[in-house]
């Protein structure tokens, strides 16, 4: 079994002029440098803007649902607007269901505020346990993402890679031992 763990980076937002991009950067290159096999994925590039039921998966899905199979957990960055996280990240989460059983899940909060996206983490973490992912405990805040310095961040972000190296080790090998 491959040591190397595959966790794609999720970027939930596809609004215009998106400031959670340049924290989604930050933690994908701090992800990428700790090891992890990890793709950058855009929202935009998957989300039509309609909701479809996850049995009626529609093509732009597909290689959604491919990396997510392969996957041996997932990094959110989601921003926080209007007290919730993007629709467009509900719809993409919700496009699969058996492909994230049994995987960690990160998430993090971007905001322009003081509050860093603690309620759209909070509400993203709900949605991940009833998709059968495993939240793990550390949850990255980032307020005043305008004035983001990822200097400032380096110890907190650590954790939660940290986090995601043990227990996504700990969950691969469960679910290939689970496979034989």
């Amino acid at each position: 079994m491959s040591t190397k763990l595959l966790v794609p980076l999720l970027l939930g937002s596809g609004r215009e002029g998106r400031k959670s991009e340049v924290v989604g950067r930050y933690v994908h290159g701090q992800m990428l440098a700790a090891g992890l096999d990890s793709p950058f994925v855009d929202v935009r590039d998957y989300v039509t803007g309609v909701t479809f039921h996850s049995r009626q998966l529609q093509p732009t899905m597909r290689p959604w649902r491919d990396l997510m199979a392969r996957a041996d957990g997932l990094m959110i960055v989601t921003p926080e607007y209007n007290h919730g996280y993007p629709g467009e990240l509900k719809i993409l989460l919700d496009s699969v269901l058996a492909e994230y059983e049994r995987k960690p899940v990160g998430i993090c909060g971007v905001s322009a505020g003081r509050v860093g996206g603690a309620r759209a983490v909070e509400q993203v973490r709900d949605v991940m346990m009833a998709l059968q992912m495993i939240p793990l405990p550390t949850a990255p805040i980032f307020p005043g993402v305008s004035k983001f310095d990822p200097a400032e961040y380096d110890d907190k972000i650590k954790p939660l890679i940290d986090e995601m190296l043990w227990l996504g080790r700990i969950l691969k090998e469960a679910r290939v031992t689970a496979a034989e």
